[in-house]
């Protein structure tokens, strides 16, 4: 009896057992971090995309802004919430005189999901600036 207690006999295909299932939980934890920073590099294209067209139309509305922001969410697979920052030249029109700062800040809320159990909510954050490209002239 007691060398059927002391026999050690199978004991590694549960160390084995275990080693995979550790391993496979790094894996897992790996692809979900990996995915973030796939994540916050297409937001930074995004913005850096979206600061070009603002720049060149002077401008932080329009439909040169909204057609690059459509073209952006197809190409990216992302729908951040998108936010203009500048001194206006005219307020109501949204135009940045030609020298001026604009400012984009995109926001976009993800999960991360840990080994399929639980869930945790982040916001990933993105912000570029450039400056204005047109002059616009009082009229």
């Amino acid at each position: 009896m007691k060398n059927l207690i002391r026999c050690k006999r199978g004991e590694m295909f549960i160390d084995v057992a275990v080693m995979v299932l550790c391993a496979m939980m790094l894996i897992v934890l790996a692809l979900n971090t990996f995915s973030f920073f796939v994540v916050k590099q297409n937001l930074d294209h995004y913005a850096k995309e979206m600061i070009k067209a603002s720049t060149v139309a002077g401008r932080t509305t329009g439909t040169e802004i909204e057609n690059r922001q459509s073209q952006l969410n197809d190409e990216t697979g992302l729908n951040p919430t998108v936010t203009f920052n500048a001194e206006y030249f005219n307020a109501s029109q949204q135009t940045v005189q030609f020298g001026e700062t604009i400012t984009v800040t995109l926001t976009y809320q993800t999960q991360f999901h840990g080994f399929g159990i639980f869930s945790i909510p982040v916001t990933v954050t993105a912000r570029h600036s450039g400056l204005s490209q047109r002059y616009w002239k009082n009229e």
